[in-house]
């Protein structure tokens, strides 16, 4: 496929000289009355250094692709290939009219008529062959953007799908449900607060399900994870101690939705639901320069590192997978025990 690929490319590349060639071959005839086969020879013989030498100025172009914001060293350096570019081809040409008998005198002087108006016209040439390779360059990135968009919207509708499959799984809705059950008879208060709750739980779920939106506020995320974490303090009591310190300036920030609440979920399993002491569960935002710092913080064992990469709903390959289809590099999910004690799962994200 690769050599089918190059193949293409060559004829391409060939026939996009061709009306030039034409074109030298009807100057070049007509300036030396010369028959229509030899026009064509000495008009392949012109452009075809022209090409070879523009081999190059696609390898360079490429290289050193158009910069986001150019630089003056950028324009220096592609000016001074340029005029390289213009004047090898001179050189080349002048060498065909009668260099290479020798006759050096001659064949510049032949040339002078016309010689600049050859260097204006290389420097155009070089100009389009690396306005060709740029425009080639941001199509090229704007179908991988577009393919990472597809999978991030497949990968977007298949963690929504999870999130209503594992995270709000049967096993939670039981357990919620029977904690709920437990308190009517002794805190219908609490009962229908802890309704409430659900109901908010579901609704964003579902709301997101439809694709109603990719993104929302960190503040909504919050809340989300919040009313998560309400109910399963029914189920646990006093064993689930939340500790918070979310910087207010991060809640307006936009952060891609089921991003905090699985890393929540995590952090119960493995770290508060196998302790009959129970522990603590830490949440964290803030903002680094321009990027989003969020972690959730556990003070269990701190071994469950390989059990915790599986995680449970959309579990934490799924949510860096979707991560990194969306940001790229520029995104960051770690995890890791931390020094004194515990598990740590950090997620950094552009602003």
């Amino acid at each position: 496929m690769r050599v089918t690929a190059i193949v293409r490319s060559a004829l391409w590349y060939v026939a996009a000289w061709t009306p030039l060639v034409l074109l030298y071959a009807l100057m070049i005839g007509r300036s030396a009355q010369l028959p229509v086969e030899q026009a064509v020879l000495a008009a392949l013989s012109t452009v075809g250094w022209a090409a070879l030498l523009g081999v190059g100025v696609l390898w360079l172009s490429r290289r050193w692709g158009w910069p986001a914001a150019p630089s003056p060293r950028f324009f220096i350096v592609h000016g001074a290939m340029a005029l390289l570019y213009g004047g090898l081809w001179d050189v080349l040409i002048v060498y065909d009219i009668g260099g290479s008998r020798g006759q050096w005198r001659e064949a510049l002087q032949v040339a002078s008529p016309w010689i600049h108006w050859q260097t204006f016209e290389a420097l155009l040439i070089y100009a389009a062959l690396s306005g060709v390779t740029w425009a080639r360059q941001a199509s090229e990135r704007s179908r991988v953007q577009q393919m990472l968009a597809t999978e991030a919207d497949a990968l977007r509708a298949r963690a929504e799908l999870e999130a209503l499959r594992g995270r709000l799984d049967p096993h939670f809705l039981f357990n919620t449900l029977h904690s709920v059950s437990v308190l009517v008879p002794r805190d219908p208060a609490a009962a229908l607060q802890a309704l409430e709750q659900l109901s908010d739980l579901l609704r964003y779920v579902l709301d997101a399900k439809r694709g109603a939106r990719e993104d929302v506020p960190l503040a909504e995320e919050i809340a989300f994870t919040e009313a998560y974490l309400a109910l399963e303090s029914i189920r646990f009591g006093d064993r689930l101690r939340v500790e918070r310190a979310i910087d207010r300036r991060t809640l307006d920030v936009s952060v891609p939705s089921f991003v905090l609440q699985p890393l929540v979920e995590n952090a119960i399993k493995y770290a508060i639901a196998p302790r009959a002491a129970g522990g603590t569960v830490r949440l964290g935002g803030r903002l680094d320069a321009d990027r989003l710092v969020l972690e959730v913080r556990d003070d269990g064992p701190g071994a469950h590192a390989t059990a915790a990469s599986a995680g449970t709903g959309v579990g934490l390959d799924a949510l860096r997978r979707r991560l990194a289809a969306r940001y790229g590099a520029a995104a960051e999910l770690s995890v890791g025990a931390v020094p004194e004690g515990g598990f740590a799962v950090t997620v950094r994200l552009p602003t």
